[in-house]
């Protein structure tokens, strides 16, 4: 099956190959995706334990997403989407990401990075240090520019997975009307 043609809320990270030299042109985000698939080559049974002993006492563990990227991910998801937090969207994509493809983590990440860039040049800060205004007016910034704006199809990107993932939730799907009865089609139906 074709990338393309590939369902699910990273799907807006599979990109062709010509998007895929363009952002590597822009060198937003490599450095931090090739430290962090680096670590998780390296160290893959050590993040496995790492992974059980944070499981244990409680606290949640990150499968991809080291705590920085964790932070921005989490507060853009809230910005974006209001209750992404708490429908734990984080969370999910940090899990759907560690078994994606080394394209999708690295487009991932590189969007990602296209938010602390922007951060860092408009404040000198990273994303996660913002206020809640100035992050607001970026946001808005961000998402005006043109459509061929590498920051704006960050935005994109970022928006439709957290969107996707939060609209597919219990919580998400209630806000969307739905009531949570399931209605199945009568067998009559399948022929």
């Amino acid at each position: 099956m074709s990338d393309d043609k590939r369902e699910g809320p990273l799907r807006h990270f599979r990109l062709d190959r010509r998007t895929v030299l363009q952002g590597l042109a822009t060198g937003v985000g490599t450095a931090v995706f090739a430290s962090r698939a680096a670590a998780a080559h390296l160290h893959g049974a050590a993040a496995t334990q790492a992974t059980t002993a944070a499981t244990s006492v409680g606290e949640p563990a990150l499968l991809f997403l080291d705590s920085h990227a964790f932070d921005t991910l989490a507060l853009l998801s809230e910005q974006i989407v209001p209750g992404s937090r708490a429908a734990a969207v984080p969370e999910f994509l940090d899990r759907l990401l560690a078994v994606e493809s080394l394209e999708t983590q690295k487009n991932f990440m590189q969007a990602l990075g296209a938010f602390e860039h922007e951060a860092r040049a408009a404040s000198g800060v990273p994303w996660k240090a913002l206020a809640p205004g100035q992050a607001n007016a970026l946001l808005t910034k961000i998402s005006t520019q043109p459509d061929a704006d590498p920051s704006r199809q960050a935005f994109d990107r970022i928006k439709g997975a957290v969107a996707e993932s939060y609209y597919s939730t219990e919580t998400g799907l209630k806000e969307l009307g739905w009531d949570g009865s399931v209605t199945f089609a009568p067998p009559s139906i399948c022929g």
